[in-house]
């Protein structure tokens, strides 16, 4: 018996983020001397996973201005639809003060808000397995606190990303120019227009240090949003500035089973297990290993599949299930691809998408006809 396994695919990845959970976690903070609350949004694909698949982590400053957040969540989970970036971990900061815990008044002090995020949320969200790869978003007075950040801990954040910063510019523009400790391509720095009711004092300071600061101008990446508003900058900037943080990610497994236009592989494949270390290889962020995803897995899969390499599907599906042991799509794919060769080995897998279907899925009309399918298929086997 055939499932309907493509369709399911089609339908869990073009609602992917209806799946998705966000957490709030209180806890004191030595830092602030009381209680905080951050809130910690997972993709769809986290409850699958095993502990060794580690998210990016994007930190998104102003938490308690929906009007930024918002926009920034359906940027960040489109760009995650169109596989132009990972997967992450979204941790949303509110803040109480914005102005006392963004404010830098000396450039060498150590804010409590730098404080809470690199030590106290960084040990808070450890039970979610993340990664190193950190990202730190910021707009108008958080976004010169974001670079304040980057600049006292560059070795902790991947990448920063302010929206139309002004607070302490120059400061901090010349600090980070002398640093050599500092990867400037990690820096994003987004304006808006110069018009009176757009975003004209911001613009005007970013203008003027440009002149001043060519070099530290041209090595970092800019966004200049010449008819946005003060306020729309982080909308208008952050497509862009996403993309190219996590620029190699949507191409990595680019050269793994290429296919031509009728959907078959153009050249041979090496071994299944060369083809492996070739996937293994290729699954980074940056310096990071970073697992492949569920779509990513699935894609390779059926590419094999289209051109016959049934083994090569197989050996894919069994890494996918040490990565997502709670998938049980992977285990009926691997009960479909061994039935005909090895019932011995297939029985286990259907037996475990039985199991995590009953316990980890809802109640769904498409999951209880799947479940009856199975069921027919263990009575006709006696299994």
């Amino acid at each position: 018996m055939k499932f309907r396994l493509i369709a399911f695919l089609v339908l869990f990845f073009s609602v992917s983020g209806f799946g998705q959970q966000t957490d709030t976690l209180t806890f004191y903070s030595e830092a602030f001397k009381g209680e905080r609350s951050i809130y910690v949004k997972t993709p769809a694909q986290y409850k699958y996973g095993s502990e060794s698949v580690r998210l990016p982590v994007i930190y998104v400053l102003d938490g308690q201005h929906e009007w930024f957040v918002n926009p920034m969540l359906n940027d960040i989970e489109y760009l995650q639809y169109t596989h132009e970036i990972p997967q992450a971990i979204i941790v949303v900061i509110p803040l109480t003060d914005r102005i006392q815990e963004c404010g830098i008044d000396n450039l060498e002090a150590i804010l409590p808000l730098h404080t809470f995020i690199t030590e106290e949320i960084n040990e808070e969200i450890k039970q979610y397995h993340p990664g190193n790869y950190r990202v730190i978003v910021g707009h108008s007075f958080s976004a010169s606190f974001a670079l304040y950040s980057y600049f006292h801990a560059p070795e902790f954040y991947s990448a920063v990303m302010a929206h139309s910063p002004y607070d302490s510019l120059e400061k901090l523009v010349t600090a980070m120019d002398k640093n050599e400790g500092i990867n400037k391509s990690d820096i994003f720095i987004s304006i808006g227009s110069i018009a009176e009711v757009k975003d004209y004092n911001h613009r005007k300071k970013y203008d003027e240090l440009k002149a001043k600061y060519p070099s530290f101008f041209k090595a970092v990446n800019l966004f200049e949003a010449d008819d946005s508003t003060h306020n729309a900058v982080p909308i208008t900037a952050g497509p862009t500035f996403f993309t190219k943080a996590f620029f190699n990610f949507s191409a990595r497994f680019a050269s793994i089973a290429k296919v031509d236009r009728e959907y078959k592989i153009i050249e041979k494949p090496l071994t299944v297990k060369e083809e492996e270390e070739k996937m293994l290889k290729a699954s980074m962020l940056r310096d990071y290993f970073y697992a492949p995803e569920i779509a990513e897995i699935n894609g390779m899969a059926s590419r094999y599949l289209a051109s016959g390499y049934n083994y090569h599907a197989i050996r894919l599906y069994e890494t996918g299930v040490k990565y997502y042991p709670n998938y049980y799509e992977f285990y009926l794919s691997l009960y479909q691809l061994l039935e005909p060769i090895d019932v011995k080995r297939a029985k286990p897998n259907l037996e475990k998408a039985e199991l995590l279907l009953q316990q980890m899925e809802p109640r769904t009309e498409d999951n209880l006809k799947l479940l009856q399918e199975i069921k027919e298929i263990r009575n006709k086997k006696r299994w």
